[in-house]
């Protein structure tokens, strides 16, 4: 390759980035009283300043323009996040959707209408793990730092999840890696594991996926796995939904390891996210778990129970599975998690279009996911 050639992939790999910031994971700087790999302060220039979010600052401008030039096109939407009631027993029992219709009808100006009032837990259905979800055993610390009593008893705001919305939301380029598909086509002898029983997918399951299906990876890149929880829960009964996730909590998800930890770092991927409960094999075992590398430790987001079905299929159909991906969780101060609300597909009708268009719907939760076909 050519020095002048081999100088512009350099430059499109950083993608705005500081070299030092897509270092491998042996070459992350030491923070102190922390494991090695913690990457506390990592992305940011002004050390004296709070980092709110972690993975996020890899979405530099040059990261957002490249995927949107590159996934961007027109067509078909779909939508891929469950309805806040979907989940019928909710995991881990926790509190699910309850709504209450309030009239405000006014007999004498004739007026008639209606209010809503919701309640809910985040972490109920589709949704986006923060920062504040899962701290760092060993140490006490959430990322940055920030410690357990500090966010139940002072009320800091530090690591919120309103502080992705603050910075703009997520808007990126994500890979699905169909790994159901996969084992399916692959292994049509081996049956599909259960996904609500404890079942490890290796990251070199996840590399042969991404090969499987001829697509590679970016800094800035989203992850997303789908992995067949919500293809099992859209089949199963009310009995076996109940025992699958309300009378016990084991669940199919990546394997947490070591090299996983490696992989997963040196690809530089800005959120992780899938249709399993908990992204990860759920309970941990031995000293790794994925929760606490990805929330604080690196701040990176992960996404838990997308409905990837149709999205399936249509990657599928249009043998793509890279697209742009938007959004704006719920901007509570402070927030812990997030509900998704809205998602678009949109899938490429016309050869190209040299200008894209696209809007977010007015309300407290926006998603738009923009998928091209090869031209």
């Amino acid at each position: 390759m050519a020095p002048q050639d081999r100088a512009s992939q350099i430059q499109t790999q950083l993608a705005g980035h500081r070299p030092e910031v897509l270092c491998a994971f042996e070459s992350i700087p030491k923070i102190e009283g922390m494991p090695a790999g913690c990457a506390w302060k990592h992305y940011v220039t002004d050390k004296t300043k709070v980092d709110n979010l972690g993975r996020l600052n890899l979405l530099t401008p040059e990261v957002v323009k490249r995927a949107a030039s590159e996934e961007i096109r027109t067509g078909i939407r779909v939508q891929l996040d469950w309805s806040l009631d979907n989940v019928q027993f909710p995991g881990f029992r926790r509190k699910g959707l309850t709504q209450e219709i309030i009239s405000k009808s006014n007999k004498e100006t004739g007026w008639i209408g209606c209010d809503d009032e919701i309640h809910f837990n985040t972490q109920c259905g589709s949704q986006w793990d923060g920062f504040r979800h899962v701290g760092h055993r060993a140490t006490g610390n959430y990322y940055g730092g920030v410690q357990h009593s500090e966010i139940t008893e002072k009320k800091t705001l530090q690591d919120g999840i309103d502080a992705w919305c603050s910075a703009g939301g997520i808007a990126s380029r994500a890979v699905l890696l169909d790994w159901v598909r996969w084992h399916t086509l692959t292994r049509p002898s081996v049956p599909l594991p259960s996904p609500v029983e404890r079942h490890e997918i290796p990251h070199t399951e996840l590399i042969e996926v991404a090969k499987y299906q001829g697509v590679d990876f970016r800094p800035g890149d989203i992850l997303v796995v789908r992995s067949g929880f919500v293809k099992w829960h859209n089949e199963a009964s009310t009995d076996e939904r109940r025992k699958g996730t309300f009378e016990r909590a084991t669940y199919l998800g990546v394997r947490a390891d070591e090299d996983a930890v490696k992989w997963l770092w040196n690809n530089h991927f800005a959120a992780v996210a899938g249709d399993a409960v908990s992204w990860e094999a759920w309970p941990p075992k031995g000293s790794v778990c994925l929760h606490e590398w990805f929330l604080p430790m690196w701040g990176c987001p992960i996404g838990e129970m997308w409905d990837l079905e149709t999205l399936a299929k249509t990657c599928e159909q249009m043998k793509r599975w890279s697209f742009f991906l938007t959004s704006a969780p719920l901007r509570v101060p402070g927030g812990v998690g997030s509900t998704r609300k809205l998602v678009f597909l949109i899938l490429e009708v016309e050869k190209c279009c040299s200008v894209v268009d696209f809007f977010f719907l007015v309300g407290c939760d926006k998603q738009m996911l923009l998928l091209s076909s090869s031209v």
